[in-house]
């Protein structure tokens, strides 16, 4: 569940939405001198939308109020829509005497000889036939090979690839040649990225790929949706063999059972199955996808006309392979730790979520190789030679600071959506909590062996005298620090030392320096780097020994 603080600052951004809509309504009608256009009802038909979205998040005397004004809402989109078709909305209402934003008028006699009506057909059919050019979509770039994990649902997409080939024996065994498909799961999960590589795979085939948006559709003019779903439909008919891609077809096809859904939005939806109906009768070489997140909103005579797909968040396979391209060839890992380590440290993650956390991560290595090396190119050099690491202490540091989207709400939505379409009895050998998520193992608790932050190695050539420790070994005092000695580096200004990421001042004793260093209780080797005015100097290792005993009463 949405926690509250949360729940009101939703609620607070739809509300102040929903005035602005009406705010660029009123200054649309008056911009275009007080005549009702196509840009005034799109934006209160927006409004319409966010006023039945709150009605769904409230309750009692708050949700009958944005009921009321939903309804109020409706009213003026069918009145500002009867204003610019020329049609009376009422008593009191005047017909414009020109048309604004291709409405038909009759001109100023107010005569409609269909002429007129004939011109401003053409100018909405131009305007839709610009808009269906914009579906049609090169062929993307990623394929197949691009695609790690998810190893069920490549099955069956190269299994539909494959059936394409084989017309003949399809069309000998009767088998329809529409394929359709109902992709659902979280979001973030990598629906849309591996129905592009399935249309690329198409494509070097002979097809042709459509995809939109359905809240693109949507957004467009009161009256014009329901002629655009029916312009969709024409044109994949009309471009078989093609790949029809429908993202949030939610936002298309709404379940018409939704209490308070407004009428326009149940009139979009029998346009779409109207349209969808024609392609299913002329058996027409298409394969459709549909995808969403809330299949719950979609309308349950689209879901009987289509194949279940569960895309689940990403596996193992998956989440590594997304570690790899964010940091391969950028930035180099310490030791034995791994990609695939990453990836066992964060199931329940989505692409999204790796996306921002290995962004999070760059964002430290710069900050750290800057300060470290003074210079950006010196960065990049210690970077692209693998002199300067990730560790995995690093990484678990960052990543316990890194919250995840929250999946738990999504998730039980998805599975009570799963018993309510399906029958139970599919479920007898499945366990229907982890059908949308992977199967992977839950990572180890045993902890990880400690190692350095972020671990430079001495550049090619050092143009100071190198630095060395004057002991292998340091014993941790009773206070827990140890003092580090080390020799070589030209007495030039003050120096430091990093450790672990800790910056320590080194005090000249003599001729040596010494840094004082309080380590780690688990943490027994340790890289020491010194860093001077102009920048790094050298480094050298140091292991931590534990006294004898703790304890000062300790008689030998």
């Amino acid at each position: 569940m949405m926690d509250e603080t949360r729940w009101l600052e939703v609620l607070r951004n739809k509300e102040n939405k929903c005035r602005n809509y009406q705010r660029q309504a009123f200054d649309a009608l008056e911009k275009n001198n007080n005549i009702p256009n196509e840009e005034q009802c799109a934006y209160l038909q927006m409004a319409a939308d966010l006023e039945f979205e709150m009605s769904e998040m409230t309750r009692g005397a708050e949700r009958d109020h944005h009921i009321r004004e939903k309804n109020r809402l409706d009213y003026k989109i069918k009145e500002v829509r009867g204003e610019i078709d020329g049609v009376s909305a009422g008593p009191g209402a005047k017909r414009p005497a020109s048309a604004g934003n291709g409405a038909a008028a009759g001109g100023t006699s107010g005569k409609n000889d269909g002429s007129v009506n004939a011109g401003a057909k053409s100018k909405e059919e131009e305007e839709l036939d610009r808009i269906a050019q914009t579906w049609f979509k090169e062929a993307p770039r990623h394929s197949f090979e691009d695609v790690s994990g998810m190893s069920e649902l490549k099955s069956k997409l190269k299994m539909c690839l494959d059936d394409a080939k084989a017309t003949g024996l399809s069309d000998y065994l009767g088998i329809p040649r529409l394929n359709s498909y109902f992709f659902v799961g979280p979001p973030g999960c990598g629906k849309t990225f591996i129905i592009e590589a399935f249309a690329h795979e198409l494509m070097d085939k002979d097809y042709k790929f459509i995809s939109i948006l359905g809240s693109d559709i949507i957004s467009r003019y009161v009256g014009a949706a329901e002629k655009s779903v029916t312009r969709l439909f024409e044109e994949a008919d009309k471009n078989a063999p093609c790949i029809v891609f429908i993202d949030e077809i939610d936002s298309l096809c709404k379940n018409r059972s939704l209490p308070n859904l407004p009428e326009y939005a149940a009139n979009i939806t029998t346009s779409f199955l109207t349209g969808y109906n024609r392609i299913h009768s002329n058996d027409s070489e298409i394969i459709f996808i549909a995808a969403t997140n809330y299949p719950n909103r979609v309308d349950v005579a689209m879901l009987d006309r289509v194949e279940l797909v569960r895309v689940p968040l990403p596996d193992a396979e998956a989440r590594e392979a997304a570690f790899r391209k964010h940091f391969e060839g950028r930035v180099s890992l310490q030791g034995n730790f791994s990609f695939e380590e990453m990836a066992q440290k964060t199931p329940m993650f989505n692409y999204r979520d790796i996306e921002r956390l290995t962004t999070a991560i760059k964002r430290t290595v710069f900050r750290e190789a800057l300060d470290l090396f003074k210079d950006s190119d010196k960065a990049v050099q210690m970077l692209s030679n693998g002199k300067y690491k990730l560790t995995r202490t690093r990484f678990m540091e960052l990543l316990e600071k890194f919250k995840p989207s929250p999946k738990e709400t999504i998730l039980k939505d998805l599975r009570n959506w799963e018993k309510d379409v399906r029958s139970v009895e599919q479920y007898d050998d499945v366990d229907i909590n982890r059908l949308y998520t992977s199967n992977d193992p839950l990572p180890e608790t045993e902890e990880a062996p400690a190692e350095q932050e972020m671990q430079p190695e001495p550049p090619e050539e050092v143009h100071t005298e190198p630095v060395y420790s004057l002991s292998e070994q340091y014993t941790i005092r009773p206070d827990g620090t140890a003092e580090i000695l080390f020799n070589g580096a030209e007495l030039i200004g003050e120096l430091q030392v990093c450790i672990s990421g800790c910056y320590i001042k080194a005090t000249p004793c003599g001729d040596h320096y010494s840094a004082v260093y309080s380590p780690e209780p688990d943490e027994t080797e340790a890289e020491a780097f010194v860093i001077g005015e102009q920048g790094y100097i050298g480094n050298f290792n140091v292991t931590f020994t534990a006294p004898i005993s703790d304890n000062a009463a300790f008689d030998i």
